[in-house]
């Protein structure tokens, strides 16, 4: 089965392959990658290996592959030797305009697939998935020109009722609070949990009290994964709950203030919102509530979150989460200890109402919740 689609890309040789040389990014723009991990002790060019996890729709394969042709500012070619075997090749032509950049791919699905059948079906499949992903590297190429050198703040990425978020440079964002609000908070708690291993962004620099550079994550939200993939949605939520386990292995500072007994760090906003889906993996973001506590009381906190917070998508998305956030709330608790969450739901409960921007019905559902009379 073969297919080659093509993209032309508003950006030299030498830009385009600056990112397309890191394999590891590739599941950035590739809509089907979920992850991909080096094999080999190189990493990059000839002689690199890595394994690549593919979805298109519930089906998932390893994918075993190995770099055999490497030109830079021209070409990179692999070979498929998984389940699924051929050969693949980028090629990067300049243009008057930019690059255009060429993807073949010459593969044979294995018999269980379907083989030859199966390669007719999956064939315009395929090269519409592909199609999509070279769309997707086109915004990534052009929004890594945005963000320009670091320098200084470039494009503007999201913003919040106290804080706005900004490109700095390809591979970081600066947030800032447009309240002037100190995030030394933040940049502590992201090095502690940094220290220990923990998966959050990367602390670049605290170029002010109220602005921080930090790695940018890319990827979906858990959010967004588990609107479009709602099958996920087990294993999201019993992430969600290893997560807070994690964490609450971590102590916080001493000079952190206290919100239960405990000495672990505590989020406080830990939920599917707040969590990017980057590499296939989770990464935590928003650190600004950080502070000391246990991690029973944490996941309490969440449990809240999850099941009294109003949706701000569209009316689909709204149907689709109302039905499925008390599923998920549910599985969450039980992976983390039902009876350990649901002792702190009160005390929970007390401190999420302390939130200003919470709504009126969203204030009514935590009492609800509080007095154990939520549907």
């Amino acid at each position: 089965m073969e297919i080659q689609v093509v993209v032309d890309l508003p950006a030299t040789p030498t830009e385009v392959w600056a990112y397309l040389r890191d394999v590891t990014k590739h599941s950035e723009w590739m809509m089907d990658a979920l992850s991909v991990d080096i094999t080999s002790e190189v990493t990059e060019g000839p002689g690199l290996t890595f394994d690549c996890l593919t979805a298109v729709g519930p089906f998932r394969v390893r994918d075993q592959m190995e770099v055999v042709e490497w030109e830079p500012e021209r070409a990179m070619g692999v070979k498929h030797s998984g389940i699924v075997t051929g050969i693949g090749q980028f090629t990067l032509t300049p243009t008057s305009s930019g690059t255009r950049f060429s993807w073949y791919e010459s593969i044979e699905l294995p018999l269980r697939f379907g083989g030859r059948l199966g390669e007719s079906i999956a064939k315009p499949l395929l090269t519409a998935i592909w199609r999509r992903n070279l769309r997707s590297l086109r915004k990534q190429i052009i929004h890594r020109q945005e963000a320009g050198t670091g320098q200084e703040p470039g494009g503007l990425i999201g913003i919040g009722s106290e804080w706005e978020v900004r490109h700095y440079g390809p591979d970081h964002v600066i947030r800032t609070s447009t309240q002037d609000k100190d995030l030394s908070r933040e940049a502590e708690a992201l090095e502690v949990v940094g220290s220990a291993g923990f998966p959050a962004p990367e602390l670049s620099e605290k170029i002010t009290p109220s602005s921080i550079v930090i790695e940018r994550i890319d990827g979906p939200t858990m959010l967004e994964d588990l609107t479009s993939r709602p099958w996920m949605l087990n294993r999201h939520a019993k992430n969600l709950a290893r997560l807070h386990k994690a964490l609450g292995n971590i102590v916080a500072p001493p000079s952190w203030e206290g919100v239960s007994e405990g000495e672990s760090v505590v989020h406080l906003d830990l939920h599917p919102g707040n969590i990017k889906i980057s590499n296939g993996s989770p990464v935590v973001l928003n650190w600004g509530r950080s502070a000391r506590g246990s991690s029973s009381f944490d996941a309490a906190v969440t449990y809240v979150i999850l099941r009294t917070a109003e949706s701000k998508n569209g009316r689909l998305n709204r149907l689709l989460i109302s039905g499925l956030r008390k599923r998920f709330a549910n599985i969450f608790i039980k992976e983390f200890g039902a009876a350990e969450v649901l002792d702190r739901v009160r005390e929970a409960a007390e401190l999420r109402l302390l939130d200003s921007s919470l709504s009126v019905a969203e204030r009514e559902a935590v009492f609800a919740l509080a007095r154990d009379e939520l549907d």
